[in-house]
């Protein structure tokens, strides 16, 4: 169904249709009830998906037992952040947020394999790419040196490739 047709049934509809309609896609989906808060409370804190970054913190540290420290999580919890986000920095620090979380995992449980490096080196890239793009640049340096920094001693060329993504995006890549 179009946009327009779309338009003409809401037109149609009475107020409380409207409200009853707005109701029900806020219960159905999150990110409707994210863009109304923004659209709505524009001063409300913006929201950190707190939610979304304890699944994949719980993916790779439950409560009970060993985590699966399985990166796919973090793209599908991605996913939902880049549909829910108002901002571009909501993205980035999610992003930045679960490339953490795997250099945590690995840095808790030994080396990992080479996919599972390429898919957080894969993440730390659309987080700087996503921030150069939005001039935020100086914002993201230190925290994605920090990280860059903490995988010195990880293995497969992991260090080699964040070192790289950063030296491609930030400034201060000689401060390595």
């Amino acid at each position: 169904m179009k946009a327009k047709t779309i338009q003409t049934h809401l037109n149609a509809c009475s107020k409380e249709e409207l409200v009853q309609i707005l109701l029900d896609l806020v219960k159905r989906n999150p990110a409707v009830e994210h863009f109304l808060i923004a659209k709505f409370y524009p001063s409300e804190p913006i929201a950190e998906f707190d939610d979304y970054k304890a699944e994949v913190r719980a993916e790779f540290f439950p409560k009970r037992g060993f985590g699966n420290g399985s990166p796919s999580i973090a793209f599908r919890m991605l996913q939902r952040v880049e549909a829910e986000a108002i901002s571009p920095k909501q993205v980035i620090d999610f992003i930045y947020y679960c490339v953490e979380t795997g250099v945590e995992f690995t840095a808790a449980y030994g080396d990992i394999d080479e996919e599972y490096y390429t898919c957080f080196e894969d993440l730390f890239e659309r987080a700087a790419k996503l921030a150069a793009s939005e001039n935020l640049i100086n914002e993201y340096e230190s925290r994605a040196l920090r990280i860059v920094k903490s995988t010195s001693e990880m293995g497969w060329g992991f260090y080699d490739e964040l070192e790289d993504i950063f030296g491609r995006y930030f400034r201060a890549a000689d401060e390595i």
